[in-house]
């Protein structure tokens, strides 16, 4: 359950990305720099490492959902999905991304939607995985909101997106200022469809901001749920593009 955003500008992009959760699992971690292989990563993480957002020195963006909507992994435990985008912050380009994506044990782990994003790629890769295999889509270096929901997967993003779409023509639109509030959305009503998501059982319980500009990447991390979120973020990163 998550809003992942992507917006292109002139001096770089914009990524935005809630993260739900059931409300009795651990909160996760702030982000922090750590070293995968000969590159530095900045990531926010869960208490056994994982993490669902992140960017590396090479410029590698990932953001990871779960596709709910295809069939889940019953019975035998799966291997964590949260593994994901550590294993790929050592890599230096897409190529090694793909390289380094047929390394997992698809077949152990629940279907997921993985947005990669390279500083100099011009698109947005999607890789989408059922236990298998992947496939690969490219969507266009334009502003773009993916979504995923435990309950009523198809109509919460048909929701969402217009949400998004509507919120697309305002007139800060694709400011950073605009991408909080967007994250922060109860629109049309706050509850299951909302972007800033409440249930009975789950919660948006993070929001993490990213700001990729020139050679550097800026990183917010607000816990908590957003709409109660007033002023800074709880924790802020920088991360420098380049050989550590």
């Amino acid at each position: 359950m998550c809003t992942v955003s992507f917006v292109p500008n002139s001096n770089g992009f914009l990524i935005g990305m809630n993260r739900d959760e059931q409300r009795s699992r651990v909160m996760g971690n702030p982000p922090s720099i750590r070293r995968c292989g000969d590159l530095a990563a900045l990531y926010p993480s869960e208490p056994g490492g994982g993490t669902w957002v992140g960017v590396n020195s090479a410029g590698i963006c990932a953001a990871l959902i779960n596709w709910y909507s295809r069939s889940q992994e019953q019975g035998k435990a799966p291997v964590s999905r949260g593994t994901i985008i550590p294993h790929l912050m050592g890599c230096l380009n897409l190529e090694q991304i793909d390289r380094s994506l047929m390394t997992l044990p698809l077949d152990h782990m629940n279907p997921f939607r993985l947005f990669i994003i390279g500083r100099e790629s011009g698109v947005v890769r999607e890789y989408r995985s059922e236990g298998t295999d992947f496939e690969q889509l490219e969507h266009p270096w334009l502003t773009g909101h993916w979504f995923s929901s435990g309950i009523h997967e198809t109509s919460v993003a048909a929701t969402r997106g217009a949400v998004c779409s509507k919120a697309n023509s305002e007139p800060d639109a694709g400011t950073l200022r605009w991408l909080k509030r967007l994250h922060s959305s109860h629109d049309p009503e706050e509850g299951e469809s909302s972007i800033c998501m409440h249930r009975h059982d789950a919660v948006t319980v993070s929001m993490t901001l990213l700001q990729f500009q020139n050679q550097t990447v800026s990183m917010s991390y607000h816990k908590g749920s957003p709409c109660q979120i007033a002023g800074e973020a709880s924790h802020n990163s920088r991360l420098m593009i380049g050989p550590i």
